[in-house]
């Protein structure tokens, strides 16, 4: 076995990437990951973690370009880790991101040949985000910033004057607070010791109504000059005609003790409202507060919902459960097209936004109850002919595989954001005889290696044990 050392300069060609946009390459038969390179490079880089099977390395030197390597839009592409891949073709991103959910439905959740449709990309590639958080910092040298996270330091703030994943207007925004938060002496808040002032300055704007929502979430460690500042920021921020809400978050953080916000409208309205329309001409609006969750690419999420209702509509809806509602996005839409639709959501003030939105909406066939699945069973009291879930990353946790198998259904339809959890959920699901039927991946985040996914499973009679 070659003797390989930490800082070791290596050469080697990358041959495909790994989830999360890392290459990968052979090294005297040991596979190395290497960040920031693409299929086709010949590269040099220094290795930082060696296991037995595996190591990681630092790319330091692109020998040979690969005919794939495009240069990025963006000035801070590789320092910055927003944009993973945006160094790759819009095309190969597609390419990868469709592989990678064949391999893990293969690989994970032991279905050969699953029936992964062709991926849907997205008509817009830059500035398509409706929602960012820019956080306030420091860089390596101890500089005010207000940008991203730097990938691989756990503490550093890239600062940006540029970005290309929300609007132009955001980036004007960010470098209009950022100058007036110097003035006003701010300190942003260390993580690592818990002191300071800034967290974070989060944009909305909503694509299809133009409204925007500025949030300046802090501490509560409150500087003396903050009633003046505040004013100052106010005056500021409602100086772009678009702005038509501000809010201040104040994290009241205390050892031993969950964190409380408080919500502090500032100017404005307490929501913003963002329009969405689907293929069949279905069309809702939904009030966004500040803490509330909403896809955060709008065009895209249309496509998303529209495939729920195309893959639900094989045949009639009494009752639809919604796990997971949220805000009842998918809800209010399934309500459209099914007798009865009951939505179940862990976040207290989701549920308050999603009765708002069937209220605002006239639509009255749906309810929303808060807390988890298993409180709520009491409250099913009829089988339903379909299950809805739009689960976090972590997927199916818990016994709620098992609930769901209990319930009756015999269509269930899966929203996931991450190939690995929904392919180790859709394995476990064969228990209770739900076979994957249809999966259609639909590219949410253009030049990351995220990637959404709607499935369709049916019930089929158990296997014989």
């Amino acid at each position: 076995m070659t003797n390989r050392q930490k800082g070791q300069i290596i050469e080697l060609d990358i041959e495909r990437l790994a989830f999360g946009g890392a290459g990968i390459g052979k090294h005297d038969g040991m596979t190395v990951f290497v960040e920031k390179t693409v299929p086709g490079d010949r590269v040099r880089a220094s290795f930082f973690k060696i296991k037995n099977n595996y190591a990681e390395a630092n790319l330091t030197e692109i020998v040979t370009p690969s005919t794939d390597r495009i240069k990025p839009r963006c000035s801070y592409s590789g320092a910055c880790g927003g944009c993973q891949m945006m160094f790759m073709p819009y095309e190969k991103q597609l390419a990868f991101k469709q592989q990678h959910v064949i391999d893990a439905l293969e690989r994970i959740g032991k279905i050969p040949n699953p029936p992964v449709e062709k991926i849907i990309g997205s008509k817009d590639r830059f500035f398509y985000r409706n929602k960012m958080e820019f956080t306030f910092g420091y860089d390596s040298k101890m500089n005010f910033t207000l940008g991203l996270h730097q990938p691989g330091f756990r503490f550093d703030i890239l600062d940006i004057n540029e970005c290309h994943l929300q609007s132009e207007l955001s980036v004007k925004i960010v470098n209009s607070a950022r100058e007036l938060v110097k003035k006003l002496k701010w300190p942003p808040f260390k993580y690592s010791n818990g002191e300071g002032f800034l967290r974070s300055l989060i944009i909305r704007d909503c694509k299809r109504t133009g409204e925007v929502m500025v949030i300046l979430n802090t501490s509560d460690q409150i500087p003396k000059n903050l009633a003046e500042g505040l004013k100052k920021f106010v005056e500021l921020m409602a100086g772009f005609k678009e702005v038509v809400s501000i809010f201040h978050l104040s994290i009241i953080s205390r050892r031993g003790m969950p964190n409380k916000i408080k919500e502090t409208m500032l100017y404005g309205r307490p929501a913003i409202t963002e329009k969405m329309i689907l293929e069949n001409g279905d069309e809702l609006d939904f009030t966004i507060s500040p803490q509330a969750f909403f896809q955060v690419n709008t065009f895209q999420a249309e496509i998303l919902y529209n495939n729920v209702l195309k893959m639900a509509s094989s045949r009639p809806q009494e009752l639809v459960l919604d796990f997971f509602c949220g805000i009842g996005t998918i809800g209010l839409f399934m309500a459209k097209h099914a007798e009865k639709v009951l939505g179940i959501e862990l976040n207290e003030e989701a549920v308050k936004a999603a009765k708002k939105n069937a209220q605002r909406n006239d639509i009255s066939n749906i309810e929303f109850n808060t807390g988890d699945v298993v409180e709520n069973l009491p409250a099913i009291r009829q089988k339903p002919s379909l299950i809805v879930v739009d689960p976090p990353r972590a997927g199916l946790t818990g016994n709620l595989i098992d609930i769901i198998g209990g319930l009756g259904a015999n269509q269930l339809v899966y929203v996931s954001c991450d190939p690995a959890t929904l392919a180790r959920d859709c394995d476990q699901l064969k228990r209770h005889g739900f076979m994957l039927k249809k999966v259609q991946p639909v590219d949410m985040f253009p030049h990351t290696f995220h990637i959404e996914n709607v499935c369709l499973l049916e019930k089929h009679c158990l296997l014989e044990k």
